[in-house]
């Protein structure tokens, strides 16, 4: 097996493994709407005590604090406010204050379902992969582009174990692809305005949570820093 960028192959997996544990914990937070259900499963995975990419990083620390002190008190009264914080910056009605979707950030016109949803569309059908809501929502929705990541990574992690160099390759350039075009594009700016809005520790965790994972991932895979949605969101 070649030199890998993580150095090792055991390096490579155990890089691979904590990126795809960070995309799917972040991807539920920021795709799913809070329930009870989530909350214990979140709680009883306990994924925020084991979280392995860059633990020192100042904006992950902060953020494992704020979701460690909302999940250790939920209860009904507050997975509602939640909820109601949830579609504040998500959802709507009224203007949505977090925009979960590439389009709205990198967009000449700052709109939904614009050439970036394209775009992303069509890397998903390379993997065979398709949204779950096909053309009622869109498919550069945070939560499904941080999904996507984790299909790459869990994907690379099956090559490796079967030392196919081929298939590893292809899906490591995949992964730093589309970490560099799309999610370090605009999901920086993203997790800003849910840390700006957020009306909940838990959201506020989110926010700090992702912001800190994303710029981990970025060094680990040597992918430069750059936020493109100096234009603004509008929604």
């Amino acid at each position: 097996m070649s030199a890998s960028p993580a150095g090792t192959a055991d390096d490579l997996a155990t890089q691979l493994v904590a990126h795809s544990l960070a995309c799917a914990f972040l991807s539920r937070l920021t795709y799913e709407e809070p329930s009870a259900e989530l909350l214990g499963d979140l709680t009883a995975e306990g994924l925020p005590d084991a979280w392995s990419v860059r633990p020192q990083d100042p904006g992950i620390v902060d953020g494992l604090a704020l979701l460690h002190e909302a999940l250790s008190t939920w209860g009904p009264t507050e997975v509602a406010g939640l909820r109601r914080d949830y579609r504040r910056l998500f959802v709507g009605p009224g203007k949505v204050l977090a925009p979960p979707w590439e389009s709205v950030y990198l967009s000449a016109d700052h709109l939904v379902f614009d050439k970036q949803t394209s775009a992303v569309r069509g890397l998903y059908a390379q993997f065979g992969l398709r949204a779950p809501n096909l053309r009622r929502e869109p498919d550069d929705h945070l939560g499904l582009e941080l999904a996507f990541m984790v299909h790459l990574g869990t994907s690379a992690i099956a090559a490796l174990e079967r030392a196919d160099e081929g298939a590893l390759s292809s899906l490591l350039g995949a992964q730093r692809a589309f970490l560099g075009e799309h999610l370090v594009r605009w999901a920086p700016a993203c997790f800003a305005r849910i840390e700006e809005h957020a009306d909940t520790a838990y959201f506020r965790g989110v926010a700090r949570l992702g912001e800190g994972t994303l710029r981990g991932m970025a060094s680990d895979l040597g992918v430069p820093e750059r936020n493109g949605s100096s234009g603004g969101a509008h929604a």
